[in-house]
């Protein structure tokens, strides 16, 4: 089954050369750190979940699955992340509002991971994938705290509620359902593979990638470990922070990066984090297959992938790490969200069909 929109589109602004936007209206981020957090409702309890453009199917904790009534549809998917595999079946929600919009018929698919705690009362229970997103225009717009969902009819501009230059970032379809944002990035000068997660806690590179960029075992050995934690619950050892010389996307040079190494299960890309959107206004085109970056005046020492961590169980989203990564430190676990799914079958139902009504824009 197709995933509809949350939005219902004007068919007429086309015809009479108007730019007209639809939306939900900007939605509340609720965490000022990691992974961005937006509020819903799910069978009419409140709840939070993850914004990821890194997982390609929507899904829900089978603790909330059960709390909230959601009923089995009979259908299972095959779930594959950073960590490993598994499999989770499809659940049906009777009614979900987000912003401006509610829906009957919600289909999430559960997960056994919990998603990690409360935050402004709501407990995190899931997240928003790439088949949800990929209906919309996305505007992260973290730095003033919030998300945009968009659909564009009849607009000149391909950011139509920005104001000021912007720069232009092509990205192509990763995943076998092409569901996924990948783009070419550089890497100490060295061109490497990315993907668009936001539902990455950090932004890390692999290993090869890393070597590539001319970082050594020596380097390594210098640098802080931390084990990464999946959509399977799975913990994966092996990663390193490390300081970079240069990292360049699109036109945007940020110096000095903290990325983390780590041989996480990606099919050959790097994940470009919560970091990044934290510090940057983003909009994703999923239409025209086009990233806009907005970056804020840089300071003195740019804080885009600047770390703050503390030495225990980094959550997933929405934690109050404090600690500024300037000296080693004991060992850390980086918690990050689902970053991608295999939907083997077609026909199972996906996706958060919602409608809105427009909203124009002069």
């Amino acid at each position: 089954m197709g995933i509809a929109s949350l939005l219902a589109l004007a068919g007429c602004a086309e015809q009479n050369g108007v730019c007209q936007v639809s939306t939900l209206g900007d939605l509340p981020v609720l965490n000022k750190q990691g992974s961005p957090i937006v509020g819903v409702t799910i069978n009419g309890h409140d709840a939070a979940m993850i914004v990821d453009s890194g997982a390609d199917i929507s899904m829900i904790s089978e603790e909330a699955s059960k709390n909230f009534g959601l009923v089995d549809t009979g259908h299972v998917l095959n779930i594959s992340g950073v960590t490993g595999e598994m499999l989770s079946p499809i659940m049906q929600a009777d009614k979900m509002g987000l912003g401006s919009g509610t829906s009957g018929e919600v289909y999430l698919t559960q997960a056994k991971r919990s998603f990690g705690g409360t935050i402004a009362g709501r407990p995190v229970v899931g997240l928003f994938g790439a088949d949800f997103l990929q209906s919309y225009d996305v505007m992260f717009n973290l730095p003033a705290g919030k998300i945009a969902l968009y659909q564009l009819s009849g607009c000149k501009t391909p950011t139509p509620t920005w104001e000021g230059p912007s720069s232009k970032v092509d990205w192509y379809r990763l995943g076998t359902h092409e569901l996924r944002i990948g783009t070419t990035i550089r890497l100490n000068g060295k061109k490497i593979d990315a993907m668009l997660d936001s539902g990455a806690w950090h932004t890390s590179v692999l290993p090869s990638q890393a070597r590539k960029a001319g970082v050594s075992k020596d380097d390594l050995a210098q640098d802080i470990t931390f084990t990464s934690t999946g959509v399977s619950g799975k913990r994966r050892d092996g990663g390193h922070l490390h300081r970079f010389a240069s990292l360049q996307i699109g036109d945007e040079l940020y110096p000095n990066p903290l990325l983390g190494i780590s041989p996480i299960e990606t099919n050959g890309y790097a994940l470009l984090g919560a970091d990044f959107l934290r510090h940057n206004r983003v909009w994703v085109s999923y239409r025209h297959e086009q990233l806009y970056i907005q970056r804020l005046q840089p300071p003195e020492q740019d804080h885009t992938f600047d770390l703050r961590i503390k030495p225990k169980n980094v959550p997933a989203a929405g934690g109050e790490p404090a600690v500024p990564v300037s000296a080693p430190l004991p060992r850390i676990s980086l918690r990050d969200a689902a970053s991608s799914g295999n939907v083997p079958a077609a026909s199972a139902p996906a996706g958060v069909p919602v409608t809105a009504s427009p909203v124009p824009t002069p």
